[in-house]
């Protein structure tokens, strides 16, 4: 027993002599590093609600659900592994990995995103074709081009009626010479 009482004392010994080990954590914060991959943040203005997200994510928190006229984009972040495969897929770059790791509240509501964008019908049948600002970049990426100015009028068409419209247009039809 005195031999287990002098070991005790020397260790303390050591551990004063070595003073103070830890970091002040909760009153003085430590600095990340810029590499560091904390809480997503959405950027709505260049997000376009194309689902690449939703894919990437290993933890399966971000859903699309769609609505009458609205799709909603929905982040569940007390799941996220900080993971950064969201930002990644992204084609738009409108996530970003921000250096904020303290996720912990009171109040659920803190940790979710949640952002709707306006869906794109067919204007010959009705059906969903993508989110209104996903038509708008693509029409405006491919506003330049030659080929696509003609086919303008394609873009508020879905794959359905986009194939019975081609296949009526004069530029398709062959003439037969007997």
């Amino acid at each position: 027993m005195f031999r287990h009482t002098i070991s005790e004392l020397k260790e303390a010994l050591v551990c004063l002599k070595a003073g103070q080990v830890t970091l002040p954590y909760p009153f003085q914060p430590h600095p990340v590093e810029d590499t560091f991959r904390g809480r997503p943040v959405l950027n709505t203005r260049k997000c376009m609600c194309c689902g690449a997200c939703a894919n990437a994510c290993p933890s399966r928190l971000i859903t699309l659900t769609d609505g009458d006229s609205i799709r909603a984009l929905h982040f569940e972040l007390g799941r996220c592994t900080y993971c950064g495969n969201c930002r990644d897929a992204c084609p738009q770059e409108a996530i970003e990995m921000s250096n904020q790791f303290e996720t912990a509240t009171a109040n659920p509501d803190d940790i979710v995103i949640h952002a709707e964008f306006y869906l794109q019908t067919c204007r010959e049948c009705g059906e969903v074709i993508a989110t209104q600002r996903e038509v708008d970049v693509v029409r405006e990426k491919l506003s330049n081009s030659p080929v696509v100015s003609n086919y303008a009028d394609y873009f508020d068409l879905c794959i359905t009626c986009r194939r019975k419209q081609a296949i009526h247009s004069p530029s398709l039809t062959l003439e037969v010479v007997p």
